[in-house]
């Protein structure tokens, strides 16, 4: 699984995308904004394996459908960095 560190799949595909076209504009767009939202969608991907996960706890699983519920890149990002593991303390 895709954690803060390693990139997912949508944010390897935007970044390979901008560097295929090599331009300073693209890079630029994909650093202001296509960056954010290519994490936002991996970071989803990750809070649904999170809740596919048989062994997952009730306080974890309730903060992950807390953190789509908001569904915004950053209560996701918040839910992956700190969230789960306060929820599961």
């Amino acid at each position: 699984m895709a954690d803060a560190v390693t990139p997912g799949f949508r944010r390897v595909r935007e970044a390979t995308k901008a560097l295929d076209v090599g331009s300073p504009a693209a890079l630029r767009a994909f650093l202001e904004t296509g960056y954010r939202l290519a994490q936002a969608e991996d970071d989803r991907v990750a809070v649904f394996r999170i809740l596919a996960d048989p062994t997952t706890g009730a306080a974890v699983r309730a903060a992950a459908e807390h953190a789509l519920d908001v569904d915004t890149p950053e209560a996701l990002r918040y839910f992956l960095e700190h969230g789960r593991y306060e929820a599961d303390a």
